[in-house]
């Protein structure tokens, strides 16, 4: 209490001595006036001072210098938040009221039915620079940020990545300016529509007003060690109801050091080999993405979109290696060359509506067409043999989807129907075999999003997929279900728990389906198989979340994940063809039961962000012929300081994530990155330093456990030890207030079904 009013003191003698105003004019959906409103302003969490509108929706709040937070609230309307200094904002629109309604907390982060929202603190968006950055700094549950290389995930898995609810690439939104951003609604729950894609989490950074004029955006990042090169150019221009944009994307490595080491048996008793591989990899790759895209807003309630994008892109691997193989008691060493080429492009165009009505309804159209074509060649030549794969590939997939809401009181009702085919044909110019391959994938949904009270809310959804495969002589259909719920309960302004259940099939691939068989090397070959089942996975989680006024927080997890029939790659030996045949196969089950803990403080000081994260994992697979158990530990840590417009940061794997699937003992990468960054204006400055304590770079190893091909594989990224990376971003907008709408449907994919 005492603190509370030494903070009230100091805001009104502040008030006293620097007296301006805030001002603006509050307006419905339909454009008019919001009469009476209350408007309340806040310094952090404590209430400063309010007001009501007039008859005509405007109001004028006195203030000091400082950024404030700004909340309206009227019966049946949304709260409306905006973060601000002095001077006038203009025309704000009020939402008719929703089912999540944002309320300001301690640590300004809300738990809500179906994501968390997060209203970014001033010093945290100037610190930042940039959105990705700021998503690192956030510490969401399960959201996993390398600025350094600029991904991103969520539990580990995909994430969505969305822009005022539209999907866009990581490209843009780890380049958009973080002062641009009103605020962050994040998801690891990403409810029924998704989970036909197997999305684990949705990212949507809803953007303050925009204005009319123009934006340019230029991005690049080098390293002074090696061919490492990433790029980004963004124009766009609005006027009016109309918005165009133009983006362009490279990515360009030229990595000459890429060592592995490889250990493989074979046993069967018809055939033993054991083989020792000592291979140096290098490999260069040069991607890039045009896009351009048109917007025009009629009013507040309808949108169109439509854009047209083409990725290229050209890979290479050139190998040599010596290789010593023991096969039926007879041992001989050679050397061994390894070239691997592809190139393609894929263009696409994007059609989407969007249109709301009165009593919560809105309707989402969206169309999407790909095209794609594929060569890959990859050829390994031995002192007395060569084996060489040619694929040339082609195919179409055309994606529709429409979404119907509709709000009943306190409950929304979300229905949604998707379809897609795809189409593939490839030329496996080798084997002088040519395949074609359709599927029609139908996906039905509806969900329901309510609260029970102001403490409990909860999310029902549940879906219908039909999928149907045809090579053009046989079919396989199949038919599941997807289903998710999700219960949240604020038992405290501190403490939140909520539970996620979900049901999810996981279909067969149309390579995974494909008949065609591929000769590798004097050992091994692979293929496709016809009649495969889908898996399903069962999983359950609960999280307890507990946050403190200062900045504290713990966050404590726990949960499985049960898949039946998982698909999984197994060797078998084919003594027909004298070989060991890798070909996927329907395993009994895969298990994980799994916990998490985080503990960090957010701000200490206001300049200092710590985080520590551990894991514990229990995997159980199962098949025909094999059971496999393992444990595992992992554990990481972040800090983060900032003061004004510079900025440094520290990310460190502590204990690495090994998982087990199927037979597959798989380590991910150990993590070592520090950087600084320093803003000035409109220009971004980041010098990054990946891996300085491992000069091997980053390590994988992967560990087979058959009884048929017991394997160990390490291979070292080595380019990326010790590199040091150069990145700078400059951004320039201009112009007068736009306010752009939302869009928030899918994208449809494409299944190039090879063999390779």
């Amino acid at each position: 209490m005492k603190r509370i009013l030494i903070t009230l003191a100091l805001a009104f003698m502040g008030l006293s001595l620097s007296a301006q105003t805030i001002t603006g004019h509050l307006v419905d959906d339909s454009g008019q006036p919001v009469a009476f409103a209350s408007v309340a302003l806040y310094a952090d969490t404590v209430l400063l001072t309010g007001t009501s509108t007039g008859e005509d929706g405007a109001f004028a709040i006195p203030c000091g210098e400082g950024t404030y937070r700004l909340v309206a609230s009227y019966v049946g309307y949304e709260k409306l938040i905006v973060c601000s200094q002095a001077g006038d904002l203009g025309t704000l629109t009020m939402n008719a009221l929703q089912l999540r309604e944002v309320e300001i907390t301690a640590d300004r982060i809300t738990e809500e039915v179906d994501r968390f929202v997060v209203l970014p603190r001033q010093e945290e968006v100037e610190a930042a620079g940039r959105t990705l950055v700021l998503l690192d700094m956030l510490k969401l549950p399960g959201l996993k940020v390398d600025v350094a290389l600029q991904t991103v995930s969520v539990d580990g898995g995909t994430a969505i990545l969305q822009i005022n609810g539209k999907e866009v690439p990581l490209a843009r939104l780890a380049n958009l300016r973080a002062d641009q951003v009103k605020r962050v609604e994040y998801s690891n729950n990403p409810g029924t529509r998704y989970l036909d894609r197997g999305a684990s989490g949705i990212i949507n950074i809803i953007l303050k007003e925009r204005e009319d004029g123009g934006s340019l955006v230029a991005q690049g990042n080098t390293a002074f060690t090696t061919g490492f090169a990433n790029g980004y150019l963004m124009g766009s221009y609005h006027k009016g109801r109309s918005e165009v944009a133009l983006e362009y994307t490279l990515g360009y490595r030229n990595y000459r050091q890429d060592p592995s080491e490889e250990e493989d048996s074979y046993l069967d008793p018809s055939r033993t080999v054991t083989r020792s591989l000592r291979e140096d990899l290098p490999f260069w790759y040069l991607t890039s993405d045009l896009k351009a895209e048109y917007t025009y807003q009629h009013d507040d309630s309808t949108m169109f979109v439509a854009s047209v994008s083409d990725e290229f892109y050209t890979k290479t691997l050139e190998g040599v290696g010596t290789l010593t193989q023991t096969d039926r008691g007879t041992t001989t060493t050679q050397t061994t060359t390894h070239d691997n080429y592809q190139r393609g492009n894929k263009p696409q165009f994007d059609l989407f509506y969007t249109h709301k009505m009165t009593h919560g309804q809105k309707v989402e159209l969206n169309v999407v067409g790909t095209y794609s074509k594929d060569d890959w060649e990859n050829t390994l030549t031995y002192p007395d043999a060569t084996y060489a794969t040619t694929i040339h590939g082609h195919g179409y997939a055309l994606t529709g989807e429409g979404v119907y809401c509709v709000q009943f009181g306190s409950v929304e009702l979300r229905s949604g129907l998707q379809y897609q085919h795809n189409f593939a044909e490839n030329d496996y110019a080798v084997q002088n075999i040519t395949t074609s391959m359709a599927k029609d994938n139908a996906y039905l949904y509806v969900e329901v999003l309510g609260s029970i009270g102001s403490k409990v809310s909860y999310s029902v959804g549940t879906g219908g997929k039909l999928l149907n495969v045809t090579d053009g002589v046989e079919s396989q259909r199949y038919l599941r279900n997807l289903s998710t719920a999700r219960l949240q309960c604020r038992i405290s302004s501190r403490w939140s728990v909520t539970a996620v259940a979900r049901y999810t099939p996981s279909l067969p691939s149309l390579s995974q389906l494909s008949p065609v068989f591929q000769q590798s090397d004097n050992v091994e070959g692979m293929t496709g198989t016809p009649g495969l089942k889908p898996s399903e996975t069962l999983s359950g989680r609960l999280m307890l979340r507990w946050t403190h006024p200062q900045g504290w927080y713990v966050i404590v997890s726990g949960g499985e994940m049960h898949q039946f029939h998982p698909i999984v790659y197994s060797y078998s030996y084919d003594p027909t063809r004298d070989l060991f045949v890798h070909a996927a196969q329907n395993a009994y089950s895969w298990d994980c039961l799994w916990a998490f803990g985080e503990v960090g403080v957010r701000e200490l000081w206001q300049r200092l962000t710590l985080s520590l994260q551990g894991a514990c994992y229990h995997y159980n697979s199962t098949g025909t012929d094999f059971s496999h158990t393992k444990d595992n530990v992992t554990a990481s840590a972040n800090a983060q300081f900032h003061r004004k417009g510079l900025m440094a940061g520290a990310s460190f794997t502590l204990l690495p994530l090994w998982q087990l699937y199927g037979e597959n003992f798989t380590m991910s990468e150990m993590e070592q990155t520090l950087y600084v960054q320093y803003r000035w204006k409109g220009l971004t400055a980041m010098l990054m330093w990946l891996c300085p304590f491992n000069p091997l770079g980053y390590r994988y190893e992967t560990i087979g456990l058959s009884a048929v091909h017991p394997y160990r594989h390490i291979n070292w990224t080595a380019n990326n030890g010790n590199m040091v990376v150069l990145g700078l971003t400059w951004q320039m907008d201009f112009g007068r207030q736009f306010n752009k709408g939302e869009k928030t449907l899918q994208n449809g994919g494409y299944d190039n079904g090879m063999v390779r």
